[in-house]
């Protein structure tokens, strides 16, 4: 077997939290002007991830990395001590590689724009694993409408029940499971997946049940062996191959690189039996701007005037309980 021939880095890193219940979906909600959505900047990082600025307790602000594939908002272990953050319990942390013990710390008030949370829970991990002072997760974001325009290097956070609906945008619907959106009516190469949207990962990853049926559809890609490290400084190892097609609802990437791997993520959602690709934010950059709404369950995804990306004729939308 040939040694791996890149390394790339995985911030995927899903705290075994269950999210709360999320609000009930609304449409076409109306916007409210007295609270208007909250707008950042973001920052690209050295292997393409985005951040924004966080301030814990009034101070700050540190460039977070913004995870859609974590539950739980993480610190690194350097800003824990900066700040003296009290500790709390250890919980269990599920990276690429697998499960881990931390440590957590109290984080009082964590805000970003115009948004505040408080009393969070964190976990430690250590910054040069995670390659950034923190990964803002889900339980910053849940109810939240998380408009991310690459175009502009913007980011708007809103309530879901009031965010604006672009009359352009292609909306894909999704189902929930652990806190994370699972979109529907999507397939790679013309096998069926369930695809989850992680701003967390630099590159898109997929399990092996994928890419075991595109190699008896006899669709797989030329694959070479690759690693990452994850989350908690362990490596795993894979093979990369470039995908002809993934294709969400009405809207179809071409030549999106995937790596394949036996993810823990995979086996913490009960989706390692069935094929699914976890799309990184190296794909995502591929729009103009990608809403993916929480409260909603809903993305929606606005096409750049570029040929990267094809129209499909028609789209089946429906929904799965869950």
């Amino acid at each position: 077997m040939a040694r791996p021939c890149a390394v790339r880095r995985a911030a995927l890193g899903i705290a075994l939290a269950i999210a709360s219940p999320p609000l009930a979906a609304q449409d076409r909600p109306a916007l409210d002007p007295a609270d208007p959505p909250a707008v950042v900047r973001t920052v690209p990082t050295a292997d393409a991830r985005i951040t924004i600025p966080i301030q814990i307790d009034g101070k700050g602000p540190w460039n977070f990395v913004v995870d859609t594939g974590s539950q739980r908002t993480v610190v690194s272990r350097e800003l824990a001590e900066r700040l003296a953050l009290p500790p709390r319990d250890r919980v269990t942390v599920i990276s690429m590689t697998g499960r881990a013990e931390v440590e957590t710390v109290a984080v009082p008030r964590l805000g970003f724009g115009r948004t505040v949370v408080d009393d969070i829970e964190a976990p430690v991990l250590e910054g040069e694993n995670i390659g950034a002072p923190g990964l803002l997760g889900l339980d910053g974001l849940h109810a939240k409408r998380l408009l991310l325009n690459f175009r502009t290097g913007r980011m708007e956070i809103s309530d879901s029940r009031q965010g604006w609906r672009d009359p352009n945008v292609i909306i894909v619907e999704a189902r929930r499971r652990k806190g994370q959106l699972i979109l529907l009516d999507s397939d790679v190469n013309g096998t069926k997946v369930s695809i989850i949207l992680d701003t967390g990962t630099a590159i898109s990853v997929g399990n092996m049940a994928l890419m075991d049926r595109l190699l008896r559809r006899k669709k797989a890609p030329a694959l070479n062996m690759v690693s990452l490290t994850s989350v908690t400084g362990e490596t795993l190892a894979g093979q990369l191959g470039l995908i002809d097609r993934v294709r969400m609802g009405r809207v179809t990437l071409k030549d999106i690189p995937v790596m394949f791997a036996d993810a823990r993520p995979f086996a913490e959602l009960e989706l390692q039996d069935k094929p699914a690709l976890l799309l990184g934010i190296d794909a995502l950059k591929a729009f103009d701007r990608v809403a993916i709404d929480f409260g909603r369950g809903k993305v929606d995804f606005l096409l750049p005037d570029t040929g990267l990306l094809d129209r499909t004729r028609f789209a089946a939308t429906r929904r799965a309980a869950g």
